[in-house]
């Protein structure tokens, strides 16, 4: 009892209580900061004007992209004498980007089954929820580049928007990795 009452009185408690409060909030102190810097350095930069030129150099663009005849045409990109090594290169690319990403979303998914089932930790479904929303977007990018290779469309006036590729391609199609190698449905 006696010892317990030296710690008291010299403060170690105090001490120890004192340093773990430092450790525990320096990071969010260190957020703090970064945030007042962050705010800072962009209230600045709109005094400056500097987000005034670049939204109007996005929207210049943005317009220019809209007129017919603007977009890249097919033909245009992949036509010339290593058009078919490109067009290959791409495709390659993109159905290796597209099996990436089912890969990690399957293992993910199959990862927070085993924690939710095994461990009872419900934490698991929200990396299931995650690792779901990731690999279907980014299976779906992949796919969407594909579809435009493969159909030889990638501008608007060759049809090859995203609302074309919603109408004609079959959603089940996304999470086909295509382990055959060959086109699908060909």
């Amino acid at each position: 009892m006696s010892d317990e009452r030296n710690n008291q009185r010299s403060g170690v408690g105090r001490k120890v209580a004192k340093g773990t409060g430092k450790v525990v909030l320096a990071p969010f102190r260190a957020v703090g900061q970064s945030g007042k810097l962050t705010k800072d350095q962009f209230v600045s930069s709109m005094k400056a004007g500097h987000f005034g030129d670049a939204s109007n150099t996005i929207r210049e663009n943005w317009q220019k992209a809209a007129k017919p005849g603007r977009n890249d045409q097919f033909f245009d990109i992949f036509g010339g004498p290593d058009g078919t090594e490109l067009l290959q290169w791409n495709l390659r690319r993109f159905l290796l980007k597209k099996r990436t990403a089912l890969g990690c979303m399957t293992a993910f998914v199959v990862y927070g089954a085993v924690c939710v089932l095994m461990f009872q930790a419900f934490s698991g479904l929200l990396g299931m929820l995650g690792a779901l929303i990731l690999g279907c977007t980014f299976a779906t990018d992949a796919q969407f580049r594909l579809w435009q290779l493969r159909n030889h469309r990638l501008s608007r006036e060759e049809k090859g928007g995203f609302q074309y590729f919603w109408r004609e391609e079959p959603v089940w199609q996304i999470f086909n990795p295509e382990l055959g190698g060959g086109r699908h449905g060909s």
